[in-house]
C-alpha cells in the first residue's frame, strides 16, 4: 500500500488542535516603539502533535514581533492529526495579532 502524500492540512486555526498553547510574549522593545501588526504562520506538526516547523507565511513588518509568534508556536502541544485512523503529519496556517491596549 502506497504511503500517503504530503502532511494533512488542517482547515482551522490550531486553537482546536492544540490545547497547550501559550501566547507569545510582546517584545518589550516593540512596545515602547508603539509596533502592531499580525503575523501569519505556516506550522507544520509531526506524528506526535509537536510542531516540527513554523515558518513566517507573512510579516507583520516587524521581526521582534515575526520572532515572537515563532518562539511561542514552537513550544505548542497539539492533538496529532489522523489519516486513515493513524497519526499523520498535519500542516495550517495560524495568524497572530500583535495589538496595544491603553496603558
Amino acid at each position: 500500500m502506497p504511503l500517503p502524500a504530503g502532511p494533512v492540512a488542517l482547515s482551522s486555526e490550531l486553537a482546536v488542535a492544540c490545547p497547550e498553547r501559550p501566547a507569545p510574549m510582546y517584545p518589550p522593545h516593540s512596545r515602547r516603539l508603539g509596533e502592531t501588526g499580525q503575523v501569519l504562520l505556516r506550522v507544520e506538526l509531526s506524528e506526535a502533535g509537536r510542531v516540527a516547523l513554523a515558518t513566517v507565511e507573512r510579516s507583520s513588518g516587524h521581526a521582534r514581533l515575526d520572532e515572537a509568534a515563532l518562539a511561542a508556536v514552537r513550544n505548542w502541544r497539539c492533538i496529532p492529526a489522523r489519516r486513515n485512523g493513524q497519526p499523520a503529519r498535519a500542516v495550517a496556517v495560524q495568524p497572530f495579532r500583535f495589538v496595544l491596549h491603553g496603558s
